[in-house]
């Protein structure tokens, strides 16, 4: 069974009257669903915007650190008590450690001393060997918790860190889980310290949730978030997190989930049986503990027609049933030169779909 719903074809417009300074509560905006974050309006845009492109240039990835830290910090963060703002504090100048900035993302030095990477003389024990010089800490992302009366009642972080480095001759060490988790905590209270000391607003009372994220050299992997604390007062405790993003297709798809693997591949030989010119079906995965919970799904076409496309739409909603798992959320974009035309989701304990054209 399915649903089926069409796509507005002209934009709401909603206006929002202010007047004088007057600020606008979280009280002016809706979740789009339960249990989301809303934005604190006015919505301030952060310059460190530019600093997570120029770290992070696949855009998938930045938006899975910042999504998921958003879900992480739900069984700590009640969103139907706050809402989100982001980097209030953490700006670009704080982050910048390029041409020997003063900043959180450089090296230990004695004119940097909040750098928290290591020192460009200190040997780091990667678990497989040493190396010199390491960075480890790629970007920090930052979510501020404010309720309607604009107080702030905690902040969330994510680390993102690399998972292997490389020394001087080229040669590259991959860094152990056990080993990452030592530098987190390290990290993670070096960086409560200085945003206590740095930021008036930000007292002993104010609770900081961080979440480590670490990126996959391997290519075949979007990362994902393997380590969290909290620090409430002047205690901090940890838990290991298991999730991880797999490219679909893969290698690593095929090894680690082969059912998924060869159900994935009878559902795009459905999907190119129809128009197996210049359509393309590609995806991810979100595992969490090894277990499969998120598909999404892309088809990508190019010059079709409207039957063309409404044939492929009506395709991969029968074709979704070969994906047999009812503990997984699927979501399917069909998209023609640049055009958003259907989504297709299928939710957890379900085998009804629901499907939006624009049609």
């Amino acid at each position: 069974m399915h649903r089926t719903v069409k796509l507005l074809t002209s934009f709401l417009v909603i206006s929002l009257c202010l007047s004088g300074c007057m600020g606008t509560s979280t009280n002016d905006t809706l979740a789009l669903q339960a249990g989301d974050y809303v934005a604190m309006l006015p919505f301030e845009s952060s310059d460190t915007r530019v600093k997570h492109v120029g770290l992070i240039s696949d855009q998938d990835i930045r938006i899975e650190i910042e999504s998921g830290l958003m879900d992480l910090s739900k069984q700590y963060f009640d969103p139907s008590s706050v809402g989100y703002r982001t980097h209030t504090f953490l700006d670009f100048d704080e982050l910048d450690a390029t041409d020997g900035s003063r900043g959180l993302l450089g090296t230990l030095r004695d004119d940097n001393p909040n750098g928290l990477n290591p020192s460009r003389d200190e040997a780091f024990d990667t678990g497989n060997g040493e190396v010199t010089g390491a960075t480890i800490l790629v970007d920090i992302y930052e979510l501020d918790w404010y309720n309607t009366n604009d107080n702030l009642r905690g902040i969330s972080l994510a680390l993102v860190v690399n998972d292997e480095v490389e020394d001087d001759a080229g040669n590259t060490y991959e860094i152990t889980k056990e080993k990452l988790q030592n530098y987190i905590e390290v990290t993670a209270g070096k960086l409560v310290n200085y945003m206590r000391e740095r930021f008036n607003d930000i007292s002993a009372r104010i609770p900081i949730y961080i979440a480590a994220y670490s990126l996959d050299s391997s290519q075949e992997s979007l990362g994902g978030y393997f380590y969290e604390g909290m620090f409430e007062g002047s205690s901090g405790s940890y838990n290991s997190l298991d999730e991880e993003w797999i490219l679909v297709p893969s290698t690593q798809l095929t090894t680690d989930d082969p059912t998924t693997a060869e159900q994935f591949n009878t559902f795009k030989e459905d999907i190119q049986n129809v128009l197996p010119d210049y359509t393309y079906v590609t995806g991810k995965a979100k595992y969490e503990n090894e277990n499969l919970v998120k598909l999404q799904l892309d088809i990508t076409s190019h010059g079709k027609t409207a039957g063309e496309i409404l044939a492929v739409c009506q395709t991969a909603n029968s074709s979704l049933s070969v994906f047999t798992s009812t503990d997984c959320e699927y979501q399917i974009t069909i998209t023609n030169d640049d055009t958003v035309y259907a989504m297709i989701n299928r939710d957890i304990d379900s085998t009804e779909t629901n499907v939006n054209t624009r049609f």
